[in-house]
């Protein structure tokens, strides 16, 4: 029994042949007599039992049933392989390994996609990577990609191993077929590690002097890679500066993958300077960059500095051509270069806007909704920065009417665009337009709708009685959201225009029972309550509404309530005097709203103390309301309209309020624009008050006469010598004249012969003899030192905006303050003007409340420094119309008297709206 226990057990696991008949040669031999003698003469019971006789049989075939479902091809298998691991891991590789020993280049290729599949489904296939590295030795570039990829999905997860797939890349990196190179360059650079610095910087620098551009290209990419593992691998080593050069190469693809890699590493230091040569030489090549090279080159426009009117035009007629490209991003680039290099010439811009209108308005009718809704929203932008630029889209408004099938997102844009758009000779079609988008499916478009209604009436006042008229008509309308959208304007316009109310006053009776919004019923109230006289039925409109009190779950309807039946109760005192009582005993002992119980009180002892101080305290008059607040300051939409063409457009708000902190280093840049026509010394209409044009581009004058007051060095053409340069009197120093001006006086240095002559007796300087009889006693003289070297501001500096924040956080402000002249209203552009022609330069201007903000700097050509280096003046400069004018200024290795010295220059440029 023992051995034929043993027998029928290594049997059953397959590990001895069977005992059928076939094989029957090898029992003999090993079995005993006995045992072979007592299988043949078993129990007569189990023999002659067909049911266990089968369950016998089926026990036998067990393994070999088994043993066949494990191979499909009916191919025994070897010993040793039924205890192997299953899963998808396993499969794999034995299929890569099964691959490399055929040496079959298509099963490997279905092999390693599989492997990839897997990977993308997010099953962990790292195990594999040995095997994906030995798979890398090929020469077929469909496998290469895909090893590639998955070396760098794991690289990180197998840092040790990573060195294997180094190796491989490396080789890859120096072979013949210059896709491979790039490929595994790209591959090696995506690694991420920062053990592997060591072995990307000499590849990354190898390929960037390689022959074919597509490596050089990959090259490029792969230093904005290595400086973001290790900054100091590129910024102390030869890879910037081989980066740098990559800007003017002969393959347009390299130049623009260079440009957005040299701007992205060196965006702490303001980016990339571009020269005139790199400038011109990228033009004249324009058209062999790709759209997205384009918008590169363009981008790198931007900083480039125009030094005059006939260089500007020749880059307005090369980027002209531009304008008839099918993309948006090139178009709108181009846009933003022509409204920078314009900016001060307002004439020009009208002209641009009517060059620039075709394309827009072509590329705004996209089938893509969410292309147009881009353009869109610049052109709005455009709209906002000026009358001008409305005027010019003003004739193709009908553009902009909405269709069945736009997005609600493009139709609301279009509405705002429309209702600036609205001029005497369009309003009753654009007011018929917008009407019909009243009953829209879309509920906030409906809203809208109605809003920019209003919108057209306060812009128009001559419209005012038609869109009240179309107001009254919506007002009738069984529509709860547009009868309470419809309330809220209306009120509005009553405040603008009381005496349209007359029209409006039929259809509250009606829109009150509609109107269930807060808002909606907050605005019925306020003109219930200022209209009780001209509304018969007011106090029993309000009456049910006073009888719900305690059940109105909003409080600023409660509140509104409460002022609106006190003026009936003025208006209408036999009608509202139970009513108001009630009311207020409800609002003074069953509410809890705070506000709510404090005005009743408050009503309640001005009623009990005074009627008469009651209705001048509740019914005092109210002005007419001339203009309404806007949602956007107009400081916000010049912030947003100098991020042209980014992403502040589109999300209506400055870069700052979404951008994340390390990458808000990246500043945009504006495109200076080259000096106006008359930006020249000795012009100007300008008296000694400082009256004339100030926006006609004409340089300001100091008061007082002289040849070249500015005192500035013959930089532009004109002027004093440069041995004659002001030097600036302390303030201390009294007019000559008794306070005449407050201003310090500015003298030149004399020369010897001068001033011989003023202490020979010339030194009355008003042409008389003393008043009080005696002669006139100069000061007795004083030891004179050695005077400062005088200031002299460098023309054409440029200083990047992230500098000048840098430098403005760091150094100590010094203020000082100017009196304006009465009746002057500056301009920011003529006060940019001004300011440059003195060396001045704007880096961001903007309007604020009642005045105008600008940020600016000068650079010291000549001149007193507390050291060597450069000497940087930077400054911010508020004018407030009719009050007062502030500079604070910030000192970059200047001594503290220099302060005073540029002051006055800049004081000396503003003197047309500064005293």
């Amino acid at each position: 029994l023992k051995w034929r226990d043993t027998w029928l057990a290594l049997a059953t696991l397959s590990l001895l042949p069977s005992w059928s008949s076939k094989h029957s040669k090898f029992h003999s031999p090993i079995l005993p007599c006995g045992w072979r003698h007592h299988c043949a003469t078993s129990s007569p019971t189990s023999s002659d039992d067909p049911s266990k006789r089968a369950f016998r049989k089926e026990r036998a075939r067990k393994p070999i049933q088994s043993k066949q479902m494990a191979t499909p091809s009916g191919a025994p298998r070897p010993p040793g392989q039924y205890f192997e691991k299953k899963g998808e891991v396993h499969e794999l590789r034995q299929m890569l390994r099964g691959a490399a020993a055929d040496r079959d280049q298509q099963k490997k290729r279905d092999a390693i996609k599989k492997v990839i599949a897997y990977m993308t489904l997010g099953i962990d296939v790292s195990p594999l990577f040995s095997d994906m590295v030995m798979a890398s030795a090929t020469q077929d570039l469909v496998q290469k990609k895909m090893v590639y990829l998955y070396l760098v999905n794991y690289a990180e997860s197998n840092s040790e191993l990573a060195i294997l797939a180094v190796n491989t890349l490396l080789k890859d990196c120096r072979d013949d077929d210059p896709m491979i190179r790039g490929l595994a360059l790209r591959s090696l650079c995506s690694l991420s590690l920062a053990n592997m610095i060591e072995y990307l910087q000499p590849a990354v620098q190898r390929a960037l002097e390689d022959v074919n551009g597509y490596v050089r290209k990959t090259a490029v990419i792969g230093v904005v890679k290595v400086w973001k593992i290790q900054p100091s691998a590129v910024e102390d080593t030869e890879l910037l500066p081989m980066l740098q050069k990559l800007v003017g190469d002969s393959d347009a693809h390299v130049v623009a993958n260079a440009i957005a890699a040299v701007e992205e590493v060196m965006a702490a230091d303001g980016g990339f300077q571009p020269s005139r040569e790199l400038i011109t030489s990228m033009l004249n090549r324009l058209n062999q960059f790709s759209e997205w090279g384009q918008c590169s080159v363009l981008r790198l426009l931007s900083k480039y500095q125009v030094s005059d009117e006939g260089e500007m035009f020749d880059i307005m007629n090369i980027l002209d051509g531009l304008l008839k490209q099918s993309s948006s991003a090139v178009v709108l680039s181009v846009t933003k270069i022509f409204t920078d290099l314009t900016s001060n010439r307002p004439e020009l811009q009208v002209d641009v806007m009517r060059r620039l209108k075709g394309p827009l308005l072509t590329l705004m009718a996209s089938p893509t909704p969410e292309l147009s809704y881009t353009v869109l929203m610049h052109i709005l932008a455009l709209l906002g920065h000026g009358t001008a630029n409305v005027h010019v889209f003003s004739s193709e408004y009908k553009q902009f009417f909405c269709r069945f099938n736009d997005p609600s997102y493009v139709k609301a844009v279009k509405i705002d665009i429309l209702t600036l758009l609205v001029d005497l000779s369009n309003a009753a079609a654009i007011v018929g337009e917008l009407s019909e988008y009243v009953t829209d499916v879309d509920a906030d478009i409906s809203r809208r709708a109605i809003r920019a209604i209003s919108k057209v009436a306060l812009r128009t006042p001559d419209t005012a009685e038609m869109i009240v008229a179309s107001l009254t008509n919506l007002l009738q309308l069984d529509i709860d959201y547009v009868s309470t959208e419809a309330a809220v304007v209306m009120k509005d316009l009553v405040r603008k225009y009381p005496e349209q109310f007359e029209r409006a006053s039929g259809a509250v009776e009606r829109c009150i029972k509609l109107v269930t919004e807060p808002d909606g019923k907050c605005a019925i109230l306020w003109i219930l309550g200022e209209n009780g006289l001209l509304i018969d039925e007011a106090p029993y409109l309000i009456e049910p509404m006073i009888d719900n009190f305690t059940e109105e779950p909003s409080g600023a309807v409660r509140l509104e309530m409460l002022t609106a039946a006190a003026k009936l109760f003025f208006c209408r005192p036999p009608e509202m005097q139970a009513m108001l009582g009630r009311l207020l005993d409800k609002a003074i002992t069953e509410t809890t709203h705070p506000d709510v119980r404090d005005r009743a009180l408050l009503y309640y002892r001005l009623l009990s103390h005074s009627p008469e101080d009651a209705r001048r305290v509740i019914c005092a008059p109210k002005e007419i309301v001339e203009e309404f607040h806007e949602e956007m300051d107009a400081e916000m939409k010049a912030k947003i309209f100098d991020e042209f063409n980014t992403l502040s457009t589109v999300y209506q708000s400055p870069s700052s309020k979404f951008v994340v902190e390390k990458a808000a280093q990246v500043i945009m840049s504006k495109m200076a624009p080259p000096p106006a026509p008359g930006d020249q010394y000795g012009g100007g209409d300008f008296d000694s008050v400082g009256g004339g044009n100030f926006g006609s581009g004409a340089p300001p004058l100091l008061a007082g006469g002289g040849d070249d007051m500015l005192g500035e060095t013959d930089v532009l053409g004109g002027g004093m010598p440069a041995t004659t340069q002001p030097t600036y009197a302390p303030a201390s120093g009294g007019d000559l004249l008794g306070g005449f001006d407050d201003d310090p006086p500015i003298t030149t240095t004399p020369s010897p012969a001068a001033a011989a002559a003023s202490q020979g007796g010339a030194s009355d300087l008003l042409g008389m003899d003393d008043l009080l009889g005696g002669g006139y006693a100069p000061a007795p003289a004083t030891p004179s030192t050695p005077a400062a070297p005088p200031l002299v501001l460098q023309p054409g500096a440029v200083l990047d905006g992230a500098t000048f924040e840098r430098r403005w956080s760091q150094l100590a402000p010094n203020e000082r303050q100017r009196r304006m002249r009465p009746g002057i209203q500056p301009t920011t552009a003529a006060v940019e003007q001004s300011l440059r022609m003195a060396g001045i330069s704007v880096i961001a201007s903007g309007a604020i409340p009642q005045g105008l903000k600008f940020f600016c700097y000068a650079k010291q050509q000549s001149g007193a420094a507390l050291g060597p280096g450069e000497v940087w003046f930077l400054a911010e400069l508020l004018l407030f119309t009719s009050s007062t004018a502030s500079c604070t200024v910030k000192l970059d290795n200047a001594p503290p008297a220099s302060a005073d010295a540029f002051c006055e220059q800049l004081w000396s440029a503003l003197s047309a709206v500064v005293s």
